[in-house]
């Protein structure tokens, strides 16, 4: 969860985040520390976007929900498992940067192995040390994970959903606790269904069967599964073992001390939530513990701060080394740092630790995101304290060593290897990272691999090659495929599109509609032009015309387009929203008829323009005041258009899914037999389009009869949310690519698809040479799917005159080959996108390389004709800007005029724009009045573009003179 500032977008200004996202503030409280107004423009953050749409317009369980759809889905696909054996596969595409880590657990009983806690994609693990992960956990199970702990015989349990309350934790509960005996190659549900949210699970280190479980419980409801619970038998029963002193009080953190396991500490945490505010605080806050084994609780004071409202989330910790030695940390319910205390005699007494910006800035504005501390095991007053950057202290809290530089930002786990020495493994919002100097952070931090927990709002897809693909990733900005899954632009990824027509045009956005275009893949970008629009959504939609991607639309409250590749826009509607805090949040736009467009707003209004948006017509009636998610526009009939909703039903008789063919006058229910879930996504299929897609929040799903009933779409999909589809065509097969949120990209051929299939990409993607010239391409392929193939490889769109050879002309896919590109004296200059394929027996791929040829010589003439006076003795300059392509001519001129009584004084030089000066003229001529002449130079060394400098210098005395004009030809 990254906490950017949030920008107020008013007016016509737009502003725009860097290319790094840094941490601001767009999850946290707005408001009184109480209440968190209806922020009039809108959601603030990622955490209000998720919920909002969830629980509109009257939601307030969403773990039960939830639960009842995923119950839901897996029925629908067991009741479909027959025909689901002949479906194609998804296939998991990563990328494996490393998104959000809740918790990590290293077993103490087989080497190497380390097992991390995704807040939305499952559990993931490792067998190398933490070098490279895999997924462990059940498709079938909730993926918000919030808690990992493993017994001392290697048995690991997971508490499921996320404790920290953002970034669409709370919009993905959990359903309580689960085990693995076999390293997480089969899960056990233990129970603790209602808890929705688990912060930490601790087990006895003298007995794996004694367990104490932290269960947040219900963020908009109170009472229910909340608390500190316990088990002597694995997990077979529980007890509540403390109850909150009122019924919005969880448990937030519990550690049963390792040297004397009778003793048991936790963190309570008073705190809600409600559509309109959130109160992260309040008296039932503290610190408790208990010397019998959990049997009795006593709240600890000393020097902890009494019971208060002003009281946030508590974290606890207690030594290994030293059992008295404790720790506590603590926000207010506004989320700011409130203190960080120690205890030398097991919480008798505290010590409150001297505040330093260092260990108060670290939790921001948002310490109820954090709110853990973790104690070296071999060392009591060693200890790191999450925040935005770790904290580190090796005496107590005493002095701190701050560190956000050599990992991501937003720390939340840390986890000393029993095995190896020295090991220490961090885990935040961007991956897991080892060091192997004792978790120093002034040491050196190595980045896991192969993760792959990342969460997708959007995806792209290139219409000509489906493996190059872009989106928008929470915390870790718009990222794409054909670049290392480097990144186009920073922030909170959100919009991401690829012009059908040119791959190399992208656009990505960040939060609340700051979006760049790029016209090189994204490896510059410049800013959108200046859009109208009061608010801004977190996702602010940004759509092409299917008829001209030169066409844009953006959707603030008001609908933009732009004529010109986003360069400008102009405002063509009002407010089309209720004018609370509601944006536009979907855009279709008919490709039959361009004029047609529809566009849906976050407070459920629906409206229709046949002319471009000269006038629009409401036609909201006859569908739900829910959250729009997506409208698609049949491409053939500017009539027939789909709506999807977010929400759930609740028992009532609302849809999820929409289909009018009288262009919004009626609306049809779809739903039909889809799992009650909110629906994010709905395409037709490129080449059929009575074949329909949809993405929810658990899983995807297609009709083959226009809605008239849904079945699974395909396997090996986890219960994910699918957030985003992006349809293509490939070798004649319909390719769908999903964004998840949790576990990345996923591709899938729906329909029969080629058995074997790659990839094939060109470094660098483009080059300039001067006529004659020759560029060189390294042409790479990889296996997609099925087995490698001999790929015959070909360029088209060569210039005229040049020519491509490749050594060698054909690979087995997975190798690569060197195109050389031969220009000839003749090419003519400019700039050519050539095409470089592959053709195997079972598809077609190709790359794009761009060249350019640039203009040697020609026309590039420019002339100063200001006088410019000689002095006795002097040096003066004058310049000439030139603008124009590629290098300069061997028979270049330039032509002086000069009016000198002794010209045998002057010395005369031509400054190229790089500072290389070239004589034209060394004190000769004698007595000879003035220079009247052109002087030839060779300057095919230079570029032509840049400004150019006459110097002329009287180099002795008694003779003055002007220089009248010169003029210089390249």
């Amino acid at each position: 969860m990254r906490r950017k500032t949030v920008i107020a977008l008013l007016g016509t200004s737009m502003l725009l985040l860097p290319a790094a996202a840094v941490p601001g503030v767009a999850d946290r409280v707005v408001g009184s520390p109480h209440v968190e107004n209806d922020n009039p423009l809108g959601p603030a953050g990622s955490d209000e976007w998720f919920a909002r749409q969830r629980l509109h317009p009257n939601t307030v369980d969403i773990g039960a929900n939830l639960a009842r759809a995923v119950r839901e889905a897996n029925a629908l696909r067991d009741g479909h498992s027959r025909t689901l054996t002949a479906q194609a596969a998804w296939q998991s595409l990563g990328p494996g940067l490393g998104g959000r880590i809740s918790d990590i657990a290293v077993d103490p009983t087989r080497p190497d192995t380390v097992y991390v806690g995704a807040a939305s994609g499952g559990v993931w693990k490792s067998t190398d040390g933490g070098t490279t992960f895999s997924y462990s956990w059940s498709r079938d199970l909730p993926q918000s994970t919030g808690a990992l702990a493993v017994a001392g015989n290697g048995t690991l349990y997971v508490g499921t959903g996320e404790g920290a309350p953002g970034s669409a934790s709370y919009s993905f509960p959990g359903n309580g606790v689960y085990r693995s005996t076999d390293a997480g190659a089969t899960w056990q549900h233990l129970g603790l269904d209602g808890t929705d949210r688990i912060g930490r699970i601790s087990i006895d280190p003298t007995n794996p069967n004694r367990i104490f479980v932290a269960a947040a419980g219900k963020l908009y409801q109170p009472g229910g599964t909340r608390g500190i619970y316990a088990t002597t038998d694995g997990g077979t029963t529980w007890r509540q073992a403390l109850a909150g002193v009122n019924t919005t009080t969880g448990g937030i953190d519990v550690s049963i001390s390792p040297s004397e396991p009778n003793y048991v500490y936790a963190a309570m945490w008073d705190h809600t939530r409600k559509p309109e505010g959130r109160t992260y605080g309040g008296v039932g806050t503290g610190a408790y513990r208990s010397s019998d084994g959990g049997q009795t609780w006593t709240r600890l004071g000393g020097g902890l701060p009494a019971p208060d409202a002003n009281n946030g989330r508590m974290g606890i910790a207690v030594a290994k080394s030293d059992p008295a030695r404790l720790y506590a940390i603590s926000a207010d319910t506004p989320g700011n740092f409130q203190g960080f205390w120690t205890s030398t005699n097991r919480g008798d007494t505290w010590t409150r630790i001297t505040n330093t910006s260092a260990l108060s800035s670290s939790q921001s504005t948002f310490g109820w995101w954090f709110g853990r501390i973790f104690v070296d095991p071999a060392a009591s007053q060693h200890i790191w304290v999450p925040g935005v950057p770790m904290l580190e202290s090796s005496n107590a809290g005493t002095s701190w060593t701050s560190n956000s530089s050599s990992f991501h930002v937003d720390q939340h786990a840390v986890a000393v290897d029993p095995r190896v020495s020295g090991r220490v493994f961090i885990g935040n919002d961007g991956g897991v990272y080892r060091s192997t100097s004792n978790g120093s952070l002034n040491g050196t931090w190595t980045k896991a691999r192969n993760l792959s927990n990342m969460q997708f709002y959007t995806v792209a897809v290139s219409q000509q090659d489906p493996t190059r693909i872009s989106g928008g990733l929470q915390d870790n900005g718009s990222v794409r495929s054909w670049a290392g899954w480097g990144q186009i632009y920073g922030g909170d990824g959100l919009a991401n599109l690829i012009d059908p027509t040119n791959h190399n045009k992208v656009y990505a956005c960040a939060q609340n509609g700051q979006c760049v275009r790029s016209t090189d893949g994204g490896n510059t970008t410049s800013a959108f032009g200046s859009t109208t629009s009061t608010r801004r959504g977190w996702l602010t939609p940004v759509v092409f015309d299917p008829n001209n991607p030169a066409i844009v639309y953006y959707g603030g409250n008001r609908l933009n387009r732009s004529t010109n590749s986003a360069a400008s826009f102009s405002v063509i509607s009002n407010d089309l929203t209720h004018g609370t805090w509601a944006t536009i949040s979907a855009i279709g736009v008919a490709k039959s008829d361009g004029r047609v467009i529809y566009a849906g707003t976050e407070d459920g209004r629906m409206w229709v323009t046949r002319d471009t948006g000269t006038t629009w017509r409401e036609i909201t009636t006859g569908l739900p005041t829910r959250f729009i998610t997506r409208v698609t526009v049949d491409p053939t009939d500017a009539n027939l258009a789909y709506v999807t909703v977010s929400g759930y039903r609740n028992g009532s008789d609302l849809a999820h899914v929409f289909r009018t063919s009288d262009g919004g006058t009626t609306w049809t229910d779809i739903s039909s037999n889809l799992p009650d879930a909110p629906v994010n996504e709905i395409v037709q299929d490129p080449l059929n389009r009575s074949i329909l897609y949809v993405g929810s929040d658990v899983g995807a799903f297609v009709s083959t009869n226009g809605g008239g009933n849904w079945s699974p779409l395909g396997t090996d999909l986890p219960v994910v949310p699918v957030t985003d589809i992006a349809p293509s065509v490939a070798s004649g097969q319909t390719v769908l690519t999903a964004a998840t949120y949790g576990l990345g990209i996923y591709q899938i051929r729906p329909s029969t698809a080629p058995a074997n299939d790659f990839a094939i990409s060109a470094t660098p993607s483009s080059a300039a040479v001067d006529p004659g010239g020759t560029a060189t391409v390294t042409l790479s392929t990889s296996v997609v799917s099925g087995t490698a193939e001999s790929v015959a490889l070909s360029a088209t769109g060569l210039p005229a005159g040049a020519t491509a050879t490749f050594n060698p002309t054909s690979v087995t896919a997975g190798g690569s080959a060197t195109v050389t590109i031969t220009t000839s004296s003749t090419t003519p200059a400019g700039t050519y996108p050539i095409t470089l394929t592959g053709t195997a027996a079972s598809a077609t791929r190709s790359a794009t390389f761009t060249l350019t040829v640039n203009q040697v010589g020609g026309a590039c003439t420019g002339t100063n004709p200001n006088d410019v006076a000689i002095g006795d003795n002097t040096t003066v300059t004058s310049t000439i800007p030139l603008t124009c392509q590629g290098t300069a001519s061997a028979t270049s001129s330039v032509e002086v005029h000069i009016k000198h009584t002794y010209i045998g004084d002057l010395v005369v030089t031509l400054v190229a724009p790089d500072g290389s000066a070239y004589v034209l003229h060394n004190r000769s001529g004698g007595s000879t009045d003035d220079i009247d002449k052109a002087y030839p130079v060779d300057l095919s060394g230079e570029n032509r573009s840049g400004t150019w400098t006459l110097r002329v210098q009287d180099a002795a005395a008694q003779d003055i003179g002007t220089l009248d004009s010169w003029t210089l030809t390249l």
